[in-house]
């Protein structure tokens, strides 16, 4: 149900199309929960994604950044930067989080919804990071680098 949590079949079904299994679902569940959600539920003790962003964010960049470093060896540190800038722009995570279906999984407050929110680039590209920091707790760098990559 939109703007609901995803329960634990729905997040079994999201498990399996990130290829990987959470041993603590908490970590995926505030990955999916965007800021709009708890502005309408101010009395629900919830944190947003935010500070998962934060960290999917560092750990995507240097996942690809050591990705590129040993794939490309002949490539320049300019030309392996606007590689790396490229993957880790907005449009490209978007695209990334559509192909899993990341929006139909979001917890959104019901105006964000309403205008379209699981499909805007900028929600779907932060909650992408979000789970990616999400895979970094629950799993460590490895997992979380392997995935980004």
């Amino acid at each position: 149900m939109p703007g609901h949590f995803a329960d634990d079949v729905r997040l079994g079904e999201l498990e399996e199309r990130l290829g990987v299994r959470f041993k603590d679902r908490s970590l995926l569940r505030l990955a999916l929960t965007h800021s709009s959600y708890l502005n309408e539920n101010p009395s629900e003790s919830l944190e947003s994604n935010e500070r998962l962003e934060f960290l999917g964010d560092a750990i995507l960049g240097a996942g690809i950044g050591h990705h590129l470093f040993h794939d490309a060896p002949e490539a320049e540190e300019g030309d392996l930067t606007a590689i790396r800038s490229q993957v880790v722009r907005e449009r490209a995570l978007a695209l990334a989080a559509g192909r899993i279906g990341l929006g139909g999984y979001l917890t959104l407050g019901r105006g964000e919804d309403a205008n379209g929110g699981r499909e805007r680039p900028s929600i779907m590209a932060d909650a992408l990071e979000a789970v990616i920091g999400a895979i970094m707790e629950d799993q460590g760098y490895e997992v979380a680098s392997e995935f980004v990559v």
